[in-house]
């Protein structure tokens, strides 16, 4: 559920955009020939610059998409926040590979292997046009 919500307000979020993901599997949205992938995490408290955004995903991961825009949902589902958003590109050069089992610095153990960044690395929604 969270991931719909995510992608619902992402694409609200992005005045003429078209909603994809029930037809494509490699992105949720076009907009302005922009194809975007959401990606969403449900939590229990308001996102802070520290928290990671994750793509979960192989370590030979090679997606077919422009944009990774990142939304977190409160898990009563009441709200979505729109934590940031990079290009596929910079994301897969900025953000770090981590294995399922994998610690980061406060003791948190990734439950997926995926790519991981801090949401304070992310451009801000504002900045996407």
């Amino acid at each position: 559920m969270a991931g719909y919500l995510g992608e619902i307000a992402v694409q609200k979020y992005l005045k003429r955009s078209k909603y994809v993901g029930d037809s494509v599997y490699t992105h949720d949205i076009e907009y302005k020939k922009r194809k975007i992938e959401v990606k969403s995490k449900s939590c229990a408290t308001p996102p802070k610059p520290h928290y990671s955004a994750s793509v979960n995903c192989k370590k030979q991961f090679m997606p077919d998409n422009d944009v990774y825009f990142f939304t977190r949902v409160r898990k009563d589902f009441m709200v979505v926040w729109l934590v940031g958003w990079l290009p596929t590109t910079k994301l897969l050069k900025k953000a770090e590979y981590k294995q399922r089992g994998d610690k980061d610095t406060d003791g948190f153990v990734y439950k997926t292997s995926g790519l991981h960044i801090d949401i304070g690395d992310l451009n801000s929604p504002t900045l996407f046009q």
